[in-house]
């Protein structure tokens, strides 16, 4: 007899974190997250609102060997980061798997992230992969592209000056067909996290860009300056 997966129980630190093995739709939204900015908290929103689904999962990634070149905040400093831009919003959880991966020194795929939280979710709660439309035109080189699709269908934020025509145009006939079911469109908000960066370290005011909280977090710790 199999043993029914156990709780999920990471999550936003100041509230009891949701037990995923509850939810019926789960969108996973990866990223560095360096800083989490207002648009990392409100597209997704509004990707999850548009297909009734239950809860966003952060993942913050690891370190990203193409970044080495900038200096980037700890993982400890952005889970901070993103935990105190999520902690007012209910339908988010923060999982910290990547996180976990990279510290024990073992590579992280995004195809091995699905792999473990599909283990420990039961059949019947269904993964959404959130990415965004640039995305797209390079997925097929993912590893394990397929395997990935098999796990948690992508889901598309469709940001301005992008549209679902512009982006649809730009596919071949077979790759249209595959994307057009998946894209959601979004607003325009043009945010960026090394806006936020090149922000702070010109002693720019940043409230605009991020959370409040999340503001402080970078006064405080003297983060992104040279």
């Amino acid at each position: 007899m199999t043993q029914p997966p156990a709780p999920v129980t990471l999550g936003m630190p100041y509230t009891a974190p949701m037990d995923l093995t509850r939810c019926r739709n789960v969108i996973i939204f990866g990223g560095s997250f360096d800083p989490p900015q207002r648009a990392h908290v409100e597209l997704p929103e509004q990707v999850r609102r548009a297909i009734h689904a239950d809860v966003v999962a952060y993942m913050p990634a690891a370190r990203s060997p193409l970044k080495l070149g900038r200096r980037q905040a700890s993982a400890e400093h952005r889970l901070n980061m993103l935990r105190l831009a999520l902690a007012d919003r209910p339908h988010t959880v923060v999982l910290t798997d990547e996180l976990d991966r990279a510290a024990d020194g073992r590579p992280s795929y995004t195809v091995d992230t699905l792999e473990a939280l599909r283990r420990r979710l039961p059949a019947e709660v269904q993964l959404r992969l959130l990415i965004g439309a640039d995305q797209v035109y390079t997925f097929d080189q993912w590893h394990r592209a397929a395997r990935v699709i098999e796990l948690a269908q992508p889901i598309v934020m469709v940001r301005p000056p992008d549209t679902r025509a512009t982006l649809l145009d730009a596919l071949t006939p077979t790759t249209r067909q595959q994307w057009e079911p998946r894209l959601v469109a979004v607003d325009a908000m043009p945010i960026s996290s090394t806006m936020v960066r090149e922000s702070v370290q010109r002693n720019e005011p940043i409230d605009d860009l991020v959370p409040a909280p999340v503001a402080r977090y970078i006064a405080e710790h003297d983060l992104y300056r040279e």
